[in-house]
């Protein structure tokens, strides 16, 4: 059988674990709140970083849709401005060449010197 000062000690040890369990749950409970929150925050800060990167590359992607219309435009007006260029030179040869496709339709429906 224990005597009291056995039991006094016996019932400080039992005090003190007790207070040391509800120490520990209470720690327990304070990390997995915390830990909560952080895993809250960390996804909020992952959204904002992927609403963030998708900003980017809408916003590059845009810009590379507008340098290829850019350059589309300016290959097309390139090629325009060729053939309008070779349109001309190929009617101004047919005007030089004028003159003598009707002096010889001329000779060959008339006859030499008008005569027929």
């Amino acid at each position: 059988e224990l005597d009291k000062g056995e039991v006094g000690v016996f019932t400080e040890e039992l005090t003190a674990i007790r207070e040391a369990e509800r120490q520990a749950e209470n720690i327990r409970k304070s990390i997995k709140i915390e830990t909560k929150r952080m895993i809250e925050a960390a996804n909020v800060q992952a959204e904002k970083l992927l609403d963030e990167q998708e900003a980017k590359a809408k916003e590059e992607y845009d810009s590379l849709i507008a340098d290829g219309m850019r350059e589309a435009d300016a290959d097309y007006n390139a090629a325009m401005d060729r053939a309008r260029q070779d349109a001309e030179a190929v009617a101004k040869e047919a005007e030089k060449n004028k003159a003598k496709v009707i002096d010889f339709i001329v000779e060959r429906i008339v006859g030499p010197g008008g005569n027929n």
